[in-house]
């Protein structure tokens, strides 16, 4: 998206949206001090859903995730905070 594109989403938002844009500006959401990764199971069960669910929600960008060591995936923390929070991933 270019400046100008951004620009005019930022000018024709809904008052919403511009609570949100404000809050992301003022450093306002999920707590950067929650460094934990989590296992596929640990967020499963802390969502109420299955671990082939949370792997779809990583597969479709919903939530992101990391490789540890041996090729093992983990999602941070503070992006299911978000996810739950109803701010999207990433």
């Amino acid at each position: 998206m270019s400046p100008d594109q951004r620009m005019m989403k930022i000018l024709t938002a809904d008052a919403d949206t511009l609570a949100r844009v404000d809050a992301v500006l003022e450093g306002a959401g999920a707590d950067p001090g929650d460094l934990r990764l989590l296992t596929q199971e640990d967020v499963a069960e802390s969502l109420g859903v299955s671990r082939q669910t949370v792997w779809r929600m990583l597969q479709a960008g919903r939530l992101p995730a990391v490789k540890t060591v041996g090729d093992r995936l983990r999602i941070p923390a503070a992006a299911v905070q978000r996810y739950v929070a109803g701010k999207g991933a990433v």
